[in-house]
């Protein structure tokens, strides 16, 4: 049994290089809702029996690209949410701070952020939880930040896959897994 990872294109959505918290949350909102850069994707002649995918717009947009058949539009998939780690209308950072910190507020479970790590495990697992396990090739098109955790949570299952530490938009990471039996 085989799952593709797949993030979505790049988004075009430029942002300030220096930002009070507010301007991050502000750029936050505006991502969004911003268009995709199309671009080719490397999907090695698979053939996909199922393709599940995040209810945000980009995913959608990427996923008809690579896709053809009939997509299973799930919000489990949206990303997590990245929320600046303080409030500061006068102190103004590096948007590359803003982004780490809160990825970093996040694992060492920040109340600034809105969703646990717990709460991101526990979101992966009720998606692998409930999806199609019959098919052997399952293809998933999420986020960036998604798509780390969710390799994790694969390899726990006992899935065999390339270790990610950056995700790149619009590359296809496979994960290679026994099929289910039935029960």
């Amino acid at each position: 049994m085989r799952i593709g990872l797949l993030r979505h294109f790049k988004v075009n959505c430029p942002h300030k290089k220096i930002m009070t918290s507010q301007e991050f949350r502000e750029w936050s909102e505006r991502y969004e809702r911003s268009k995709v850069i199309k671009k080719p994707v490397e999907m090695y002649g698979i053939e996909w029996d199922i393709c599940y995918v995040s209810d945000m717009p980009r995913a959608i947009t990427t996923a008809k690209e690579v896709y053809s058949g009939n997509l299973q539009i799930d919000k489990l998939l949206r990303e997590v949410d990245n929320a600046p780690f303080m409030r500061s209308d006068r102190i103004k950072l590096p948007f590359e701070i803003w982004h780490v910190c809160g990825r970093l507020a996040w694992f060492f479970k920040s109340k600034s952020q809105p969703e646990t790590v717990e709460g991101t495990r526990r979101r992966i697992n009720k998606f692998l939880d409930r999806i199609d396990w019959s098919k052997e090739n399952i293809l998933i098109v999420c986020h960036g930040f998604m798509i780390y955790n969710f390799q994790k949570e694969l390899r726990r299952r006992g899935f065999k896959g390339e270790k990610l530490k950056v995700v790149k938009n619009g590359v296809l990471y496979q994960y290679i897994g026994e099929k289910k039996k039935k029960s």
